[in-house]
């Protein structure tokens, strides 16, 4: 048996995936694939969800920062959520081509919220690209409802804002939850190999740092272990992080040594 190792690099933290794999035949690639007749099982429904929610993550993390900003837009009447989810639509639209007309990029990641006893409501992620860019999004939204929120991220490390962008429904009740972005969003840099089985420890190592006088630490709340079925598919995930070497890591490292 063999382990795809995938490492996704984003701006603020690193992804490791270690996914039990079979050999790659080249020829098979060629033939046509049959149609599919058969629903999807219940397992690979819950991988696919897996992998979208882990591809918002890593896009959330490598396109916005500190400095950037976290709006949150209300509806001033109970509103079905995809009326609501189109109303926002149209509105972004506006402030889209408002913003292209004088050369400024829009950069957002969008999710609509709502449960049967909340109104629809939407939060957004949105790159810092100009000072008129909010003041817009306020003149538009106003027909419509109320800009609970509007704050600069302030903390982009410890993946609390992400960790609630992505969890609501775990703690709000949700019913309805979809996500959305703008097209102008960077790709992380994804690097993949194939590793043995064993290669895989149910406590992982961070690997070696590239930056001088730098450290990689595994964020321990993060490592899973876990398959979903018979099948094996993600058998091992965690994220990873930059810290500055100390002086008493140097002096374990010296003990070490010797």
């Amino acid at each position: 048996m063999l382990v795809l190792y995938k490492r996704v690099k984003t701006k603020h933290r690193e992804f490791i995936y270690r996914t039990k794999c079979f050999y790659y035949n080249p020829s098979n690639s060629k033939k046509q694939r049959a149609v599919r007749t058969a629903s999807t099982g219940e397992g690979k429904k819950k991988r696919n969800a897996h992998q979208k929610y882990l591809k918002i993550k890593h896009d959330c993390y490598e396109n916005f920062d500190i400095g950037d900003w976290w709006v949150t837009l209300t509806h001033s009447v109970w509103r079905e959520p995809e009326e609501a989810e189109e109303i926002l639509r149209r509105v972004i639209a506006k402030v889209q081509k408002k913003l292209k007309r004088k050369g400024i990029p829009f950069v957002y990641y969008k999710t609509t919220e709502a449960s049967e006893t909340q109104r629809a409501h939407h939060h957004l992620l949105i790159r810092n690209t100009s000072p008129e860019l909010i003041t817009m999004l306020l003149e538009y939204w106003n027909e419509y409802g109320k800009v609970r929120d509007v704050q600069p991220i302030t903390d982009m490390e410890s993946g609390k804002l992400i960790k609630y962008f992505l969890d609501a429904p775990n703690h709000k009740n949700l019913t309805y939850k979809t996500f959305g972005h703008s097209r102008n969003l960077r790709k992380p840099e994804v690097i993949t190999r194939v590793m043995p089985v064993g290669s895989v420890r149910e406590n992982p190592k961070p690997p070696k740092c590239e930056e001088y006088g730098f450290k990689y630490v595994i964020d321990p709340q993060t490592i899973y272990n876990h398959d979903y079925d018979a099948s094996g598919f993600v058998y091992q995930e965690y994220e990873i992080y930059k810290v500055r070497i100390t002086e008493t890591d140097e002096a374990e490292s010296v003990t070490h040594r010797r």
